[in-house]
């Protein structure tokens, strides 16, 4: 790769030091600056992720000369051919003007043709043999990129991927720092995979609806749909005979089981520490989830009895997808309760101030995606499990 120039000129300290705190986004417009000094025909750059899990692009950061941005848009890649001929190419795709190259009218080809950008360069960004999302640079010249400009572009595109690969990379090594303690924790099996998954799924779901009326990031709704299964790790802490109990917990018990928050807190404050995230986006989110997402917002919660206004929304978010997963699905003290008894609990509890509203609609709007998530992610359990 060409690195080595760019990351001189743009001072390798900066760009490492500032990739917890200021992420991808601030780098894209420390970057934009620099690339019209080479090619000045680029007005956009964006960066679109790519969920192997579930074949989705997801818009995820872009910076441009102007106001507005693609936002909080999701596609299959499948239904994209361009996209996918290209991820198999893995070339690089130039386009001169839109309007003759796509007839189709799929929104990020609407958003693009309505705010003038008739010209692109695309490339896929692949870890390993995964690919990990697509890179654009857009123009509102026609026929903009000459094939010079396309070869100074890569030196960017190396930098670019380079620091979204880092990111990505750093996200999910959190994750996996804080399975490893679950997997040493004795594989203890307090949640099932599936439940963690479920909660992933949900929370995502209600990010996105939030999106647009309390200013989310795409950054955002990625960390909360990947930190969201983080919400019990304190768990690992709790004697087995209260964890793993087959019927309700008494009092004494309960508030031993309480304990596990501040014990999470603990865990995510030592990984934070460990992987210099302090004062990071990423830190304040998974803490907040950790933290909040037992208050209730009647002051009822714990650990701190805070009311709504002053739980973090990724906490109300995270309570409301913990909520619905475990009234809809058995466990060893209760039965499943069905989708129509679920909704009407979810809003009796929203109607008496525990639970935050827009959530609750949020996710029980969303009626087929979370049809989906329950059968694609349903619990496999032997012969006699709970009998």
């Amino acid at each position: 790769m060409k690195l080595y120039p760019i990351l001189s000129a743009l001072s390798p300290h900066h760009v490492v030091e500032s990739m917890p705190n200021g992420g991808l986004a601030s780098q894209l417009e420390m970057i934009l600056r620099l690339v019209n000094s080479r090619v000045a025909a680029v007005d956009r750059i964006a960066v679109v992720a790519h969920d192997a899990n579930t074949g989705l692009l997801k818009t995820l950061v872009s910076t441009n000369r102007d106001d507005g941005a693609l936002k909080h848009y999701e596609v299959a890649l499948a239904d994209v051919p361009t996209l996918s001929e290209l991820a198999v190419q893995r070339g690089t795709r130039v386009i001169h003007n839109l309007v003759d190259a796509f007839r189709s009218p799929s929104t990020p080809n609407h958003w693009l043709k309505h705010h003038h950008y008739p010209s692109s360069v695309t490339t896929p960004v692949s870890q390993g043999d995964v690919l990990a999302g697509f890179l654009f640079y857009d123009s509102r010249q026609l026929h903009a990129f000459t094939d010079a400009d396309v070869e100074e572009l890569r030196e960017f595109t190396d930098l670019i991927a380079h620091l979204f690969l880092t990111q990505r990379r750093l996200a999910r090594g959190i994750v996996s720092a804080i399975q490893v303690a679950v997997d040493l924790a004795r594989s203890r099996d307090f949640e099932t995979g599936q439940h963690l998954e479920r909660i992933a799924y949900y929370s995502r779901i209600m990010a996105r609806a939030l999106a647009a009326s309390h200013s989310l990031s795409d950054a955002y709704i990625e960390y909360v749909e990947l930190f969201s299964p983080l919400h019990d790790i304190g768990k690992v802490g709790i004697p087995d005979h209260i964890l793993l109990k087959p019927g309700r917990l008494d009092a004494a018990e309960y508030e031993i089981m309480k304990r596990h928050v501040a014990m999470g807190e603990s865990i995510i404050g030592r990984i934070s520490q460990d992987l210099g995230l302090q004062g990071s986006m990423q830190e304040q989110i998974m803490r907040n989830i950790v933290s909040t997402h037992h208050e209730r917002g009647d002051g009822s919660g714990y650990p701190r009895g805070l009311t709504m206004e002053h739980i973090p929304l990724e906490g109300r978010i995270v309570a409301v997808a913990d909520v619905y997963d475990a009234l809809s699905n058995r466990r060893a003290y209760k039965n499943s309760w069905d989708d129509a008894a679920v909704c009407a609990e979810l809003r009796a509890e929203a109607d008496a101030g525990l639970l935050d509203r827009d959530c609750v609609e949020a996710l029980l709007s969303a009626k087929e995606e979370r049809a989906s998530i329950k059968q694609r992610f349903a619990d496999v359990r032997e012969p006699g499990d709970y009998a």
